[in-house]
């Protein structure tokens, strides 16, 4: 009985493990029934052969990696043995630099002794020579104070000689120079009486020639103007008849047109009166048609003469028309006439504004040239003071013989001479001008008279005449 129950007891352990195996190994696809299996083999083929892709290429990036750390591995081992030899090297290239500095040091040493024992050698020869320049410099210094003390004495002696040949000398010069200072101011006062002389006996010829040549040169210039103005006098007063003959025979050709275009409009509207009544009277006779017929002959006869003043009136209103056009052609010429006296007042509105910008520029020139004139005069009269007095000076302290005083005198009578004729012209230069301005003022004063501006306006512009001693005959219209 026991061994039976050992029995049961077995089979069913057995048992329970088989179940438990079979227990772990169900999974999803058990369950799966068969298309559902197929279509999930296909896609765990897919599955397994990606995984062997990753795995493969896991397999060769070991290989890769593997075959990088063998190389890294002898580089290291090579670059190991380069250090060992390179160390190697620096220890002989120690050695070696130990060994050189040992004997550099060495020839130091020896270059030290052998410099020591030079300058010790120079030292000594130096000693030498500097003892032997020292007393040589002192018996030089000696020698050189001997003869400086020699050459004041000597200096002294020949100043004392100087001082007196100069005094003398001095002396001499000054006797000369009295007697020379003497004679030319004899010289001087002989020479500035024969100058003004001469420089008064000149001024008076050239005054003289001077007035004779102004008054020809006024006379010449005043008949000249003369007839200038008779002659512009009488072309205005044939210009002026001219155009006062047009404008009087314009007014005379217009007052007749006027007369027979209002004659042609009477006699339009006597015309115009008689078609009415003519009318009238058709219209009456129109009526009674015996009557009508009865006088046929006569309205014939009218009819006729009607033609012949219809004829008429076109005559007539084709000379109204003409004699109009006429009137217009007539306007517009009095309409120009009117145009070109506005011209002539407006071109002597601005010759008036000209004359007056004339005179006033003629004005100011003439008196900046005056003031131009009257400063040169006073440079040159200044000139003339400082050369007297240069020349004084000059005869007074220079020691020149005759021929040099006679020549100096000519050049200051060349001198004088040319002073005098400046101071001349720059006299006419001002009695020029001066007349000019005169007369210039005094043309303009007449033309504006002429043309009608009063004096009092003339007057007023503030112009005055310049004083001078000229004539009043005009001036400018001659070069001298």
């Amino acid at each position: 009985m026991p061994p039976k129950k050992k029995k049961g007891k077995g089979k069913k352990g057995k048992k329970g493990k088989k179940e438990k195996v079979e227990e772990e190994e169900e999974t999803e696809y058990n369950n799966m029934e068969l298309d559902m299996l197929k279509e999930v083999v296909p896609m765990l083929r897919q599955q397994l052969e990606k995984a062997m892709l990753d795995r493969n290429y896991v397999q060769l990036e070991r290989d890769t990696t593997q075959t990088f750390y063998d190389l890294t591995k002898k580089e290291v081992y090579d670059l190991d043995l380069q250090i060992a030899a390179k160390e190697r090297e620096m220890e002989l290239m120690e050695d070696n630099h130990r060994v050189e500095i040992r004997v550099y040091v060495q020839k130091v040493k020896h270059l030290e002794y052998e410099h020591k024992n030079n300058l010790k050698h120079i030292n000594q020869e130096g000693g030498g020579l500097l003892s032997e320049e020292q007393e040589q410099h002192d018996t030089n210094e000696l020698e050189i104070k001997r003869e400086k003390k020699e050459m004041k004495l000597e200096l002294v002696e020949q100043d004392l000689q100087n001082a007196a040949a100069v005094l003398l000398e001095r002396e001499t010069n000054e006797k000369n120079l009295r007697k020379m200072r003497e004679g030319f101011e004899d010289n001087l006062a002989d020479l500035r009486a024969r100058c003004d002389q001469r420089l008064a006996q000149l001024e008076a010829d050239l005054e003289l020639q001077r007035k004779v040549t102004v008054h020809e040169i006024e006379e010449r210039k005043n008949l000249h103007i003369n007839d200038l103005m008779k002659n512009h006098e009488k072309a205005f007063s044939q210009m002026k008849k001219y155009y006062n003959d047009i404008t009087n025979d314009n007014l005379k050709l217009i007052k007749s047109l006027k007369d027979e275009v209002q004659e042609s409009k009477n006699k339009a509207v006597a015309n115009q009166k008689l078609m009415y009544d003519i009318s009238q009277e058709n219209k009456e006779l129109s009526e009674p048609l015996a009557a009508a017929v009865a006088a046929v002959a006569g309205l014939r006869g009218q009819l006729k003469d009607r033609a012949k003043d219809e004829l008429s009136l076109r005559h007539a209103r084709a000379r109204s028309a003409a004699l109009a056009g006429r009137l217009r052609t007539l306007a517009e010429e009095h309409a120009r006439l009117k145009e070109t006296c506005a011209s002539a007042e407006h071109e002597r509105d601005d010759l008036h504004e000209g004359f007056e910008a004339s005179v006033r520029a003629v004005q100011q020139k003439s008196d900046f040239r005056n003031l131009l004139l009257e400063s040169r005069l006073q440079a040159m009269g200044e000139g003339l003071e400082k050369a007297s007095a240069q020349l004084q000076e000059v005869v007074e302290a220079a020691n020149l013989d005759r021929e040099e005083v006679a020549h100096l005198m000519g050049s200051l009578d060349e001198m004088v001479a040319a002073k005098g004729a400046v101071v001349k012209d720059l006299q006419y230069s001002v009695l020029r001008c001066s007349k000019g301005y005169n007369d210039a003022l005094r043309t303009y004063t007449e033309k504006m008279l002429k043309i009608g501006i009063p004096q009092e306006e003339i007057d007023a512009m503030g112009f005055g005449p310049a004083q001078t001693i000229t004539t009043e005959g005009p001036a400018g219209l001659v070069v001298k």
